[in-house]
């Protein structure tokens, strides 16, 4: 009997003495951010001993989040459970950048502009720009001057801090004369020619632009972007892109052939035919005819008593040193020296190569050093595309002519339908002409037909009467009596 009261007044006092643990709290509240304690001895009270034999169970507590949750001790046979609250009650901090604010007129500014951050426990929290009630993330200032601006920041329980900055506006750096790049591998092209860069603050800005190459391979083909730099003295930069392709010659000559690129609005490297004008994508005759205006000529040359002589020609070729024009035999052939008057009036001196007979071609050609940088910036060649013109037989296609004046105007348009690109024809040895409906008059001999793509079809020559029929140069007549002339080939797709 007595060892049974022993043992239970042992039990007594091990379990309330030793065993025995109590919950610290049953419902606490945590701020957001602070990480909620790990340690058992925060949760239940007893001995060292006993207390470290229960477990801690926070899975069902979300610290991510704010709420209310359940976490667990496990003691034995026993379980405490506690309520969880995770509230935030603290604002966000607003980081002000340090100097004065500079924003730029007409470009969009974002909070990231005026502000260095935010400091929140929440990842969610936000920085804004109070406006007339409204928050916006970013604005657009259309003048200069300087503003006051509200910035707010908020975060997703609602807490806000709120704050003013003063801002100056003033217009960010210009470039001009930036271009994409087209070139073959190996090219050194110089990204800064032509390229300026103006400030209203700080004036010409050209020698502080920077350049950043380290996406572009000239030595392997590849689509790149190139990027330039300006600042002004007030922080205020402008970052323009640029596109640099390197490719093969023919791949390059493709772009232009289709008038993807121009040699007037891009830097082109490595091209066989830079000045080539071309095809457009679509059929239109009046549009090609007026695009295509640059590669036209008229042949003069004066003759005493204020006679003249005159033709109509077009540029097959430019080369390093040379601008290559074709016409007509029978107007070539007069003279060796010819005021050659370009679509625009400019009048520069050139001089005959030679005539074929084959058909009845010339060629004349003008020096380029003679020819005005301003004009040669605007020249094209003829597009000639002998894939296609072989594929044309009886096609009723629309063809036209355009012949320009002396004064950058017209003389006559003509219009009408390709018959046939080979017609048998009753005179020159027979060989085979071309055959329109495009009416030709006097002094159109050795103008471009061209269609409404604008590919060189042929050359108007002459017409025969009883019953009227139009006659030009076939487009393999004008090549073959061209390389005969110069022994030059142009490119031909």
């Amino acid at each position: 009997m007595l060892f049974v009261l022993m043992l239970g007044a042992g039990l007594f006092f091990f379990y309330f003495r030793i065993y025995r643990v109590v919950p610290v709290f049953s419902e606490i509240t945590c701020e957001y951010g602070d990480q909620i304690s790990q340690d058992i001895e925060d949760y239940i009270s007893g001995t060292e001993w006993s207390v470290h034999l229960g477990e801690l169970d926070l899975s069902q507590v979300d610290e991510g989040h704010t709420g209310t949750y359940q976490a667990v001790v496990y003691h034995g046979r026993t379980q405490f459970t506690y309520e969880v609250t995770i509230q935030d009650t603290v604002a966000p901090e607003i980081l002000w950048k340090e100097g004065q604010i500079y924003l730029a007129a007409g470009a969009e500014c974002t909070v990231e502009d005026i502000i260095e951050g935010i400091v929140d426990a929440d990842p969610q929290a936000e920085a804004f720009i109070s406006r007339g009630g409204s928050l916006e993330s970013s604005l657009c200032f259309d003048q200069t001057g300087q503003y006051q601006l509200e910035i707010l920041a908020r975060d997703s329980s609602g807490n806000e801090t709120a704050g003013q900055i003063s801002v100056i506006v003033d217009t960010a750096p210009s470039f001009d004369g930036i271009r994409d790049f087209y070139c073959i591998p190996g090219s050194d092209p110089d990204y800064l020619d032509e390229v300026t860069a103006q400030d209203d603050l700080d004036g010409d800005l050209t020698a502080d632009i920077q350049v950043d190459d380290s996406e572009v391979n000239l030595n392997a083909s590849g689509d790149y972007v190139l990027y330039y730099t300006a600042e002004d003295s007030y922080g205020l930069e402008t970052v323009e892109e640029a596109r640099v392709l390197v490719g093969s010659e023919d791949e390059i000559q493709a772009l232009i052939g289709s008038r993807q690129i121009d040699y007037r609005e891009d830097i082109i490297i490595g091209a066989p035919n830079i000045y080539d004008g071309g095809a457009a994508g679509y059929d239109d005759i009046d549009e090609t005819l007026e695009y295509m205006r640059p590669a036209l000529v008229q042949l003069y040359h004066g003759v005493g008593r204020g006679g003249y002589s005159a033709g109509s020609g077009y540029i097959i070729e430019i080369t390093e040193d040379r601008i290559y024009i074709c016409s007509n035999h029978h107007v070539v052939s007069k003279y060796e020296d010819w005021d050659i008057y370009f679509y625009d009036g400019t009048v520069i001196r050139g001089r005959a190569v030679g005539t074929s007979q084959r058909y009845d071609v010339g060629v004349v050609e003008v020096l380029l050093e003679n020819v005005p940088e301003e004009l040669l910036e605007k020249l094209m060649t003829v597009h000639i595309d002998r894939t296609y013109w072989e594929s044309l037989n009886q096609q009723d296609i629309e063809v036209g002519l355009e012949r320009v004046d002396r004064t950058g105007g017209l003389l006559h348009v003509s219009k009408g339908k390709l018959i046939k690109v080979k017609q048998d024809f009753g005179w020159n040895n027979g060989a085979f002409h071309t055959e329109v409906t495009v009416e030709l008059v006097h002094g159109d001999s050795g103008s471009a037909v061209l269609d409404g793509y604008g590919n060189l079809i042929c050359m108007a020559y002459a017409y025969s009467t009883d019953p009227v029929r139009f006659w030009c140069v076939p487009l393999d007549g004008i090549l073959d009596c061209y390389r005969e002339i110069t022994g030059r080939t142009p490119y031909v797709y």
